[in-house]
């Protein structure tokens, strides 16, 4: 008789949301310049597994001629109240002009363990109070735990005022050189790259951007060819999820690069790193 081998999965998924809607999630007011309120993605009855994987959906939080720089933060109360706390959260989601959720949004993964029982809440800071929307799906019950792998902290690479760090694209498809976006303080292995324009006119264009680790000349490219859209001239930009595995070390540097399909726009990243 022929062993079976059985595939790992997730046995359970909590979403915030269970419908088609074009307003997904919840709405977010950022603070000007300073983080604001928190606003509950789960409460501790929601999470009833540990989850050991987490998408993040955000949208509607572009506004038409202005500048958009947002940065979100995901906090955890372990006792499933309202206290949220950055300790085994995320901080720093950078998600300029994120377009409405007919164009696509931003999209973020993240496998971050978090423990059953626990309410997580999100909150935001932006250059402007106009608000944001995020929606959030939690999984958890993997057929198999031991070969599951899951951080328990990040750390946030490249923030600058609301936004992160600038760098420059090439264009007509060419690559820009190398900007270091800073040094891990703890080993890593999860990388999120996040970026957008810094601009208050957007022009319809692709753009490809790539997280690396290394000294600026010798480069080990961590996540490849990360995509950007602008769908058109009504500064909304969005992307599809863009990670990649490598063990970097406490102390290592990650740099980015990007291209334009047309001519570059001021560009800004920053690099959201799991580890644990």
């Amino acid at each position: 008789m022929l062993a079976t081998t059985m595939k790992s999965g997730f046995n359970w998924i909590y979403s915030l949301q269970t419908k088609p809607s074009t307003t997904p999630g919840v709405s977010v007011t950022p603070g000007s310049g300073s983080k604001g309120s928190y606003v509950q993605l789960a409460s501790g009855a929601n999470l009833a597994h540990d989850c050991y994987w987490m998408d993040l959906w955000v949208n509607a939080g572009s506004t038409a001629t202005t500048i958009r720089d947002i940065l979100i933060d995901i906090g955890l109360d372990p006792a499933g109240g309202t206290s949220y706390a950055q300790l085994g959260g995320i901080n720093d989601i950078f998600v300029p002009q994120a377009s409405r959720a007919v164009d696509g949004g931003r999209w973020f993964q993240f496998p971050l363990f978090i423990k059953s029982g626990t309410s997580v809440g999100v909150r935001a800071q932006a250059n402007n109070t106009s608000t944001v929307r995020v929606q959030a799906r939690f999984f958890g019950l993997p057929t198999k735990p031991e070969a599951t792998p899951c951080g328990t902290y990040s750390e946030t690479l490249g923030v600058s005022d609301n936004g992160g760090t600038p760098f420059t694209c090439g264009n007509s498809g060419a690559w820009g050189s190398w900007t270091s976006l800073g040094s891990l303080t703890r080993a890593c292995w999860f990388f999120t790259l996040a970026y957008g324009n810094n601009v208050g006119t957007t022009t319809a264009q692709m753009y490809f951007a790539e997280l690396g680790y290394g000294d600026g000349t010798n480069m080990i490219t961590i996540v490849n060819m990360a995509a950007m859209f602008n769908p058109g001239t009504s500064e909304r930009s969005g992307n599809i999820p863009n990670w990649g595995i490598y063990e970097v070390p406490a102390g290592g540097t990650l740099y980015v690069r990007g291209s334009a399909s047309s001519t570059a726009q001021t560009t800004e990243a920053v690099a959201v790193c799991v580890g644990g």
